[in-house]
């Protein structure tokens, strides 16, 4: 019976707890209480062990089912956030993926006409150069330095455009450990549920055997006492 007694205190904990941490957080929302908060939480676990549900919680099966039912909801919705956070952490990663297959083309189209622009440039100097002009000329000559401008416009627009790439991939890798984390989270708390659910059917279970127990020794006491 001890470890059935040992469940049924921790059934009883977690509740009370829960209880107590829900209350707080209603607290917190509320910037007018926020200061008694930790007073509250403090009182909270001092009382725990002598809240006036206790004894009622031991004398009943079904109220002990209903303290590891509490514990099961709130795990299975934990689960469920987890899933909803892995979901929109999963879209989120897609629509990054897609904005960095679109940079990277125009990355790849940039670097061709940026290669094209110098390409011209040299061209039109070298046909500057043998018609006999001088660099000074060749420099101010109009498609020189048109070709020239539409290099340096390139050359900026695919920095910026590398400097998008970059912080997208740092936002896929950083998604992604948050959607394995998340992973193990609920494989995680999948143990908990089967052991907690486990517990359960243990500690009533032993509830269950100590009444009877009790009912039988009453039965007993009470022969015994006729026999007297």
């Amino acid at each position: 019976m001890e470890n059935g007694f040992i469940r049924l205190y921790k059934a009883i904990w977690y509740t009370q707890v829960g209880r107590a941490l829900e209350q707080a957080d209603i607290l917190k929302e509320n910037p007018e209480t926020t200061d008694k908060t930790d007073d509250f939480f403090s009182d909270k676990q001092e009382n725990v062990q002598h809240d006036e549900r206790t004894d009622s919680l031991i004398e009943s099966p079904e109220a002990v089912r209903g303290a590891y039912e509490d514990i099961i909801r709130d795990k299975q919705g934990n689960i469920q956030r987890y899933k909803n956070a892995i979901g929109q952490l999963i879209a989120l990663v897609e629509n990054k993926k897609n904005s960095l297959k679109a940079l990277t083309d125009d990355i790849d189209k940039l670097e061709k006409m940026k290669a094209g622009a110098i390409t011209k440039s040299k061209n039109t100097a070298a046909e500057l150069q043998d018609s006999g002009a001088s660099d000074e000329e060749i420099k101010q000559h109009p498609d020189y330095v048109r070709h020239i401008t539409s290099y340096n416009d390139y050359h900026t627009t695919l920095e910026e455009k590398n400097a998008r790439v970059a912080k997208l991939e740092q936002d896929i890798e950083r998604a992604q450990e948050d959607i394995e984390t998340h992973k193990l989270q609920i494989t995680s708390l999948h143990r908990d549920l089967d052991k907690i659910k486990t517990e359960q059917s243990e500690a009533v279970a032993d509830l269950i055997a100590a009444r009877t127990q009790q009912e039988v020794d009453d039965l007993l006491s009470g022969i015994r006492k006729d026999d007297t």
